[in-house]
């Protein structure tokens, strides 16, 4: 008697292809109309019907989409709607969702040697194109700008040690590293010089100027006190859009400060470096081209799935030797003379091994749409804030509260007699009812220690009737409310 054994694939094809076209329907569906599909938080019979024990049989592939379908799904569309301004957070595609089945069906580990290797070459190539990043760079796609973020100021600590950090690590450092930037740099940033073993006390938190910059005084003075305190200055960061209010940084300024002190110039450029596609904001961006490392997204602005980062880096050697296995790293000593394949190799430019052929959802957006088409959606977003600023500045009971830098407008509801503190706390009531009426539509944040509401525009969906009626919300809460 033979012996039957096991395989995840189904024994009826048909079957399963069928239960495929209808998954693929229903999100098409979903996405076609995303603007009226329902959300909702989830309820006491979703949870019921997720928190459950594994069985031991299973509940097949249909029980189980539909458990996606009617409990999951419902709860969890939110960045795919016309009216999502909360986040920097991206509103993906129905042709990237599509991307995501090809990545899948591949189910492949490895971008190297094979044809993933040279789409995830030619991915890095048309990133650097966009941005006008220098041509002899290079560059690793990774899950995010966290990861980018962290990929940048590892290379960077390595290549500003004075020691070799492959061998000592930060427990041979002599001397105190440290590294500056603004009071607007987001927490990831905090976050990698802590896991990179420098300590948070190594990070250098700079006031900023009236528009939300890095005040470059403030800059110069922090660094030479540290110097005559004998700690070893190495980086600088600076911001190519801050997530609060959408500013930007002045990085020929930075550049210059960095030069002079011989320190690293790291961008964090997660969403707002596509402005460099702007026809009225690229001005914005000038200077990233002269970053040592830039960290940005393509699933933020460039609204594909999620997740794809990219971490570039002008010294391809330093990114490199920062990565690959300590044993591998030791001919670095004795020799330069590497392959323009290694120096690409993905696989030595980040911290995991393992990768999912993100580079193919990246090529194939990239390649179906072109430049123009993402020129047009970029320049779309920031017409869109505009139009947002115009309406908050026309309707008496809204104030715009921050300078508007890009896609970024920080606001809230206004009424004559109010106090600071009582102002504060209607907007704090304000945000409460718009989280349960209207979740994901925006958010709230503080700005030198101002309460305010913020919208962000990353969404392709969004249409100038949808802002009208964030107007109209916001008046009709305010009013109700106070």
């Amino acid at each position: 008697m033979s012996r039957k054994e096991e395989t995840l694939d189904p024994e009826n094809w048909n079957e399963l292809r069928s239960l495929g076209h209808k998954m693929l329907d229903d999100m098409m569906d979903t996405l076609e109309n995303s603007g009226t599909f329902p959300f909702r938080f989830p309820s006491k019979e979703d949870l019921e019907n997720l928190l459950i024990p594994l069985s031991e049989k299973g509940d097949g592939e249909e029980e189980t989409y539909q458990i996606f379908k009617n409990h999951i799904l419902p709860s969890t569309f939110v960045q795919t709607r016309p009216k999502f301004w909360a986040l920097v957070a991206g509103t993906g595609s129905a042709y990237g969702m599509l991307t995501e089945m090809l990545t899948s069906g591949t189910n492949l580990g490895i971008e190297t040697t094979l044809a993933s290797y040279y789409t995830h070459k030619q991915v890095i190539e048309w990133i650097k194109d966009l941005l006008e990043y220098p041509e002899g760079a290079g560059g690793v796609l990774v899950s995010g700008g966290s990861e980018a973020n962290f990929t940048g100021l590892a290379v960077a600590r390595n290549a500003k040690a004075r020691q070799d950090m492959k061998v000592k690590g930060v427990q041979g450092i002599s001397e105190k590293m440290t590294l500056y930037g603004s009071e607007e740099m987001h927490h990831c940033l905090e976050r990698s010089v802590e896991i990179l073993g420098l300590g948070n006390e190594a990070l250098r938190w700079l006031p900023t100027d009236d528009e939300c910059k890095i005040k470059i005084n403030s800059l110069r003075k922090t660094v030479k006190e540290d110097r005559d305190k004998g700690v070893h200055p190495f980086c600088v960061i600076g911001n190519a859009g801050t997530v609060n209010s959408g500013a930007f940084d002045d990085f020929k300024a930075l550049r210059k400060v960095a030069d002079k002190e011989d320190m690293w110039l790291h961008v964090d450029g997660a969403f707002g470096s596509w402005v460099k596609l702007s026809s009225t904001h690229k001005h914005l961006a000038e200077g990233i081209e002269f970053a040592d490392s830039l960290a940005v997204d393509l699933h933020k602005w460039m609204y594909m799935p999620y997740g794809i980062g990219c971490a570039l880096v002008r010294d391809k050697l330093a990114h490199y030797s920062t990565f690959v296995y300590g044993h591998e790293a030791a001919y670095l000593k004795s020799t330069k003379e590497l392959s323009a394949d290694t120096l690409t190799n993905p696989h030595s430019l980040a911290l995991p091994l393992s990768r999912n052929f993100t580079s193919l959802k990246a090529y194939m957006l990239l390649r179906a749409y072109g430049k123009n088409k993402y020129r047009r959606l970029i320049q779309q977003n920031l017409d869109q804030i505009n139009y947002l600023v115009e309406l908050i500045v026309k309707t008496p009971c809204l104030e715009v509260m921050a300078p508007v830098a890009s896609n970024i407008v920080c606001f809230r509801y206004t009424r004559d007699g109010l106090s600071e503190g009582e102002l504060e706390e209607l907007n704090h009531k304000i945000m409460g009812r718009i989280r349960m009426s209207d979740f994901g539509i925006i958010s709230d944040t503080t700005i030198k220690g101002r309460y305010m509401l913020r919208a962000c525009c990353v969404n392709h969906r969004s249409r100038r009737e949808d802002f009208d009626y964030l107007v109209e919300r916001l008046k009709e809460l305010g009013k109700e409310l106070s």
